[in-house]
């Protein structure tokens, strides 16, 4: 059986996370073009295809919530961030795709 490595939560859910733990941090894995147009406030952005190359950049310790534009980068970046020792792990599932469709909000 597959051990689980990071949390995996819906839109709904994560916003939750977002508004009752402040030691929560976004980390948006899409390209700068992605991010330029929509994103979620104060994210941090490591584009999936640098993650490996930058993960020095990021803390370890640090509670992350990944996500991407529908969610198939994010658990990419959440196995490699969890196989680099990270423990505090969330995707976001379906993406900020999903976010917006919950009528969730984003910058533009």
């Amino acid at each position: 059986m597959r051990r689980v490595k990071y949390r995996d939560l819906d839109p709904a859910e994560a916003q939750a996370a977002l508004r009752s733990d402040p030691s929560l941090r976004i980390l948006d894995v899409r390209t700068q073009p992605e991010f330029d147009s929509h994103r979620l406030p104060n994210a941090t952005l490591i584009p999936v295809q640098e993650l490996e190359q930058r993960l020095a950049e990021l803390d370890a310790d640090t509670n992350w919530l990944v996500h991407c534009e529908h969610g198939r980068r994010s658990l990419w970046a959440c196995e490699l961030l969890a196989q680099s020792g990270f423990r505090k792990l969330t995707n976001l599932r379906g993406g900020l795709a999903w976010w917006m469709e919950c009528g969730l909000p984003v910058e533009s």
